[in-house]
C-alpha cells in the first residue's frame, strides 16, 4: 500500500512539472548514458567472504590479496569445517608470499578452486 501511495505521489508531482522548470540545469554534452566505465580498483584491496555448509566451507577471495592479508585468511581457514576450498576465481594479483602460502594450503588438502594458470604455475615454481 505504502509503494503505490509513494507511486501515485510521484506521479502527481511529475504531473505538475512544466517545461519551464528545468531550465535552471545545465545539460552537459558529454554525458553519454550509455557508456559504462569500470569501477577504479586501482585502490580496492582484498574482501574475503565465506560461506559453511556443514563440514565444507568456500572462503571466496575478491581482489588483490598481498602478504598483509595472510593474517587474516589463516584465521578464515583456522575457523572453518574440515573441508575447504579457496575460491580465487576474482584474484586480480597476489605477491610471492601469498604464492607461497597457497602452496602450503594445497599441500595441506585445501583446494584452490578457479585458480588462474599464472597462479598455479607460480606455486609449481615455488615448490620446486
Amino acid at each position: 500500500m505504502l509503494n503505490f501511495q509513494r507511486g501515485a505521489e510521484i506521479a502527481a508531482r511529475l504531473q505538475n512539472l512544466k517545461i519551464s522548470d528545468s531550465s535552471s540545469y545545465k545539460w552537459h554534452w558529454y554525458c553519454n548514458p550509455f557508456r559504462r566505465e569500470k569501477p577504479d580498483r586501482s585502490n580496492m584491496t582484498l574482501k574475503i567472504e565465506r560461506y559453511s555448509e556443514g563440514s565444507s566451507t568456500t572462503i571466496r577471495l575478491i581482489g588483490r590479496m598481498q602478504a598483509e592479508h595472510l593474517a587474516e585468511l589463516e584465521t578464515q581457514i583456522r575457523e572453518s569445517g574440515s573441508e575447504i576450498v579457496i575460491d580465487l576465481e576474482q584474484v586480480d594479483l597476489v605477491d610471492v608470499q601469498v604464492v607461497r602460502f597457497l602452496g602450503v594450503c594445497e599441500a595441506q588438502g585445501i583446494t584452490l578452486l578457479n585458480c588462474s594458470p599464472y597462479i598455479l604455475d607460480w606455486i609449481g615454481r615455488e615448490r620446486d
